[in-house]
Formats: C-alpha cells, structure tokens, sequence
C-alpha cells in the first residue's frame, strides 16, 4: 500500500492506494480530508502512526506547498512556516521509505498521466490556492528545475508594500488566498470564499484578474506552452472570475498563439494522485530485477 499525501495551507487531503501495474490508474481504497493545524506536522504525524498501524504500508509520499530538497521542505509561505523543516529526519521513526517533495511537482505527474499530457507535450500546472505555484512540462518530460514564478514581482511601486517571504509585492502576496485574505479580509468575513461574496467590490476582482493575466503572460513569454492548466481551491472554485482568458494573455506576452487555459481534470485529488506515482515509482526502483 501506498499512502500519499497533500498537506496544504488551509487542507491536507490523503489517501491509500494500492499498488497498481505500471499504465494503470491508480485506485484508492481509503480518501480523507482535514482542516490543516497549526502543528502540522504534529497532525501528519498522528494521520500515519494511525494509518501504518491499520495496514502494511511500504512507501508514504507527501506534497507540500514549498520548496523541497532531501526530503526537507525550505520553508513555506501557505504553512505560514519560514524556517526549513527536515519531514525525512522527523518521520524517520516509521521506518517506511518517505519521499517529500514540492505539491506541484507531484501533481504535475498526474497531469502528465492522466490530463493534459494526454493531448499535449507541452504545458504549464498553475496552482492558485493558498499560495501559487507553477510546474512546468516539455517535450513530454517535467522541468527539473526551481519554478518560483509565484514570487515574480509584478507591482514593485506598490506603496505600502505587501510582504511575501523576504520580499514584497509578489504574484502570491497579491492574488493567492493568503494574499487576497491578508489585503481583503474584513471582520468576520476572513475565508476567501466569503471574501469574494461580501468585500471584494467589482473593481477589486479585475484588478486581481488584470494581475493574474500579467503573471500568465510571463509564464507564456517564459515556457511557451500549449495549454495552461489550473488547479487549486482558489483557482477552481473562482475560475470564472479571476483566471484571465486569452484575449487578456495577449496583453501580456507577444508569444502566439496564446495558449489555452483549462482546469485540471482531477479536481481535488490530483496531488494526492501525483504524490501516488512518485511513491510507486520509488517503490519500483527498489523491487530486485
């Protein structure tokens, strides 16, 4: 069994999976989704202990919203978390294989799989959730490199400065949920969804389309890719009204054509499902032969 994980800035989804053959999709047997605490990984740590003492599991795979290497997360802004926390070293006591890398890097396996890699070898998975992120696509093979295009800054004049992580001003800063919640949030209105029924006036929301359409230029002029993908809770649930189209785009890239922009297929499952294949994977290079 497989047990994957999404742990993210407002929800941490896991599930378990069996071991699929290779070209098979992978089929859960247990989903689950929580609030994520405060103590995270006080609370990821209870989720395991609970769930290798009901079954055998032989891999744990987790996405987090940061930047990973060695299985050590370098900080996050969703988890509100600055300093680097090594999961490898703290989830030791399992003593199950553990990989942990960046949420998008293991959604973009899924994508690659099952959604768009199906149709096309070169796009771009935009999460626009708690934070924002990027993964990257081409000629079929994910970009194995540091994709920080969340923290462009794209209103470096803004007065006062919106602070992100050691800067200020940034994609995330502006237009992620924990930007719109820290810039918009008003009494009790502090989730983004009641943000947007009950404080964002009309001239508010273009102003973060117009700026979500300046940040997608950049990644077009950046990568030139066929489609662009989006996934996560803000970029779901408020497709229609932040997410610019192309006609937007255009105003901010002299690539063409401006490529198309879609959900994802998965929805909400499609890091747990990506953090499946990089497990199997791991999984695969250590079975003998």
């Amino acid at each position: 069994m497989i047990l994957s994980v999404d742990l993210g800035g407002t929800k941490l989804q896991y599930g378990v999976f069996p071991i699929q053959p290779e070209g098979s999709p992978p089929q859960a047997m247990l989903v689950d989704t929580v609030v994520t605490e405060r103590d995270f990984l006080g609370q990821l740590t209870s989720i395991i202990r609970e769930l290798t003492d009901a079954c055998p599991i032989s891999a744990i795979a987790i996405g987090v919203p940061g930047p990973t290497s060695a299985n050590v997360m370098r900080g996050s802004f969703p988890l509100d978390h600055p300093d680097t926390l090594d999961f490898g070293a703290a989830l030791h006591g399992f003593n199950v294989p553990i990989i942990i890398r960046n949420d998008l890097d293991m959604a973009i396996h899924c994508e690659l799989r099952l959604g768009a890699g199906l149709s096309t070898d070169n796009f771009c998975l935009l999460s626009l959730s708690t934070g924002i992120g990027v993964s990257v696509v081409i000629d079929g093979r994910v970009l194995d490199r540091k994709v920080e295009m969340g923290h462009q800054i794209l209103r470096p004049d803004l007065d006062p400065p919106i602070p992100c992580m050691d800067h200020s001003n940034c994609w995330a800063a502006l237009a992620s949920g924990s930007g719109i919640a820290r810039r918009f949030g008003r009494g009790a209105h502090t989730t983004t969804k009641e943000i947007f029924a009950h404080v964002l006036t009309e001239g508010d929301v273009r102003d973060l389309r117009r700026c979500n359409a300046q940040a997608f230029g950049n990644i077009v002029s950046a990568y030139d890719p066929e489609v662009i993908v989006v996934m996560g809770s803000l970029g779901l649930t408020q497709f229609d009204s932040i997410v610019p189209g192309q006609d937007e785009i255009a105003g901010f890239t002299v690539n063409r054509p401006v490529p198309e922009v879609m959900r994802c297929r998965m929805q909400q499952d499609i890091g747990i499902l990506g953090a499946y294949y990089a497990a199997a994977e791991m999984v695969a290079r250590k079975q003998p032969g």
